[in-house]
């Protein structure tokens, strides 16, 4: 599906809503995406919506100081710890979490990797706008802020100004998960979610079909949904995989 855009035409970007999948999963498929579109075989910028099974990220440089306890209590499972290939500290993920991967060119946008971290984050504040609550950046750390407590984190990658990673969205997430590590390496950081700030949520799949017109106003993408978004992806040969 290599697009051929006319001077004149609105970009396309896919977007779906995948469901849970497992971290490892979906890193594998980030990596696939971000090939496909680096070397041309895929014209399109991504939009992947999906949560996770618990599991903490850290970026390159993230410090496992940051991560207090790989555990909620005595005897539950140890919660995965995975580096990968973007900045930033510790990261949880969990279900109940929207998340939102960003597989995009910034070729024709300016090369720049802080507008499109702003973009991520502009969806998101738009949409909580909408809701009645006024989220809030911070100069010293990406992510957006509802009242002092975090509701969004945000960690981006790019090689080759095509993008990886992107935002994860506190929808109805078991919050004490964010109460054994430091948040983005923030000591003490207070989360809070949409569930604790509105009650009743709407789905994440709903929630992420929601997001779309604020994906298209941000972004000035077409953003074209599918229900089954990896059956129309074309299909390539990754070779080998891009290592973090």
């Amino acid at each position: 599906m290599n697009s051929q855009i006319g001077e004149h035409e609105t970009p396309t970007a896919l977007a779906g809503f995948l469901g849970r999948v497992s971290f490892d999963k979906a890193w594998e498929l980030q990596r696939k995406i971000w090939r496909g579109h680096a070397e041309g075989y895929l014209g399109e910028d991504v939009f992947l919506f999906l949560e996770h099974d618990p599991v903490f990220t850290l970026g390159t440089g993230g410090s496992e100081a940051h991560i207090l306890s790989r555990r909620l209590s005595v005897g539950e499972e140890e919660v995965p710890v995975v580096r990968v290939n973007r900045g930033g500290e510790v990261t949880c993920h969990c279900p109940g979490q929207l998340v939102m991967y960003a597989i995009c060119s910034l070729a024709e946008s300016g090369r720049d990797i802080h507008s499109h971290c702003r973009r991520l984050e502009e969806v998101f504040r738009r949409y909580l706008s909408g809701s009645g609550f006024d989220a809030c950046r911070r100069i010293d750390m990406p992510g957006l802020w509802v009242g002092g407590e975090k509701i969004l984190s945000l960690g981006v990658g790019a090689r080759r100004w095509v993008t990886m990673h992107g935002v994860a969205f506190n929808v109805a997430p078991d919050l004490r998960y964010f109460e054994i590590i430091h948040p983005c390496g923030e000591v003490g950081a207070q989360v809070t979610s949409l569930e604790r700030l509105l009650g009743n949520v709407p789905t994440l799949r709903e929630l992420a079909v929601a997001l779309l017109p604020f994906c298209r106003e941000v972004f000035s993408r077409e953003v074209v949904w599918s229900e089954k978004l990896l059956d129309i992806l074309p299909s390539w040969d990754p070779g080998e995989e891009l290592r973090a």
